[in-house]
């Protein structure tokens, strides 16, 4: 499906620590004075070295919500580690080469929307970082965010043994991202259906609510944040006559709906102008009201699927 592009959307989000948060580093280098447990780092071009939260650490855990409440459903989330009997097991074990319809109709829910091994994802989760680069005025003014973000506090824990109830293993110390503290980032999303902005949105608001935490040591606390969801800018092809934002299931023709097993549905209900971008009509929303109305609509389509 992704030799056409038939829309589009970009999703800028703010996520905020409740309590404080831990993405391991793979390594702690080689200084003697590093923590054990040392928060993941990258050198940006503009900012130096900085804490950040991985694209794929968020992805992770908003599949994992999203395959936990699909699973209700029949071919709703396979067990992508179960090699042989996931999605693209399947199609690797059959030793054939399928047309890509016939992939994507094979796959389940979760691996429509997040992707597998033979077959790509609608969505892309980008990394984020603890600073506001949509203008040099939100650039200035999260500079203190920024700040706060690398001030990286020190725990001191233990293991104990559940055994004798004695420490086992420490005492050792980790870092973590305060409390409080926001990062910025987007979720891209190509040649998708309203259910999987649907299932994306369904996925944060479980965050919001606290069943679902981001990074380790969440059993010891760490990891509740909060997600928002500041723009969304949605562009479709300018060939076609509907002038409101809609997913693949209303652009795609009668057969490409058939041959990928695509699922009815109806335009957004939001009344958005759109501009003339190339190739492509663009729609922005970006006062809240109109975003809670594309929230609306995407969960209304999740709910409805078959």
């Amino acid at each position: 499906m992704f030799r056409k592009s038939y829309n589009r959307a970009l999703l800028r989000i703010k996520l905020t620590t409740v309590t404080p948060l831990l993405i391991r580093a793979g390594d702690t280098g080689l200084s003697p004075t590093a923590s054990d447990l040392s928060c993941v780092r990258t050198r940006h071009g503009m900012h130096g070295k900085t804490v950040y939260v991985p694209g794929s650490s968020l992805k992770g855990v908003l599949r994992q919500t999203a395959e936990a409440s699909l699973r209700s459903r029949d071919k709703g989330a396979c067990n992508p580690l179960e090699h042989k009997i996931c999605c693209s097991g399947i199609i690797r074990d059959k030793k054939q080469n399928p047309p890509p319809e016939k992939i994507y109709a094979s796959h389940c829910l979760a691996c429509r929307t997040f992707g597998s091994m033979a077959l790509k994802g609608r969505a892309a989760v980008r990394d984020l970082f603890p600073w506001d680069d949509g203008s040099e005025e939100l650039l200035t003014k999260t500079e203190e965010n920024r700040r706060l973000a690398n001030a990286v506090e020190v725990r001191h824990s233990v293991a104990i043994d559940r055994m004798t109830g004695s420490v086992k293993h420490g005492p050792f110390d980790q870092e973590v991202v305060p409390a409080g503290v926001s990062f910025w980032g987007e979720i891209a999303l190509e040649n998708f259906q309203m259910w999987q902005l649907g299932l994306l949105i369904y996925a944060l608001d479980e965050m919001n609510a606290g069943f679902a935490c981001l990074g380790s040591s969440t059993t010891r606390g760490l990891g509740e944040v909060r997600t928002a969801i500041g723009s969304i800018v949605h562009e479709q092809s300018a060939s076609d006559s509907l002038t409101q934002p809609a997913g693949v299931g209303v652009l795609a023709s009668e057969g490409e709906k058939k041959a990928y097993c695509l699922f009815s549905e109806g335009p957004l209900p939001v009344d958005d102008p759109a501009v003339a971008r190339g190739l492509f009509n663009r729609f922005t929303v970006a006062d809240q009201a109109r975003i809670n109305a594309w929230r609306d609509g995407a969960l209304e389509s999740l709910r409805c699927l078959p």
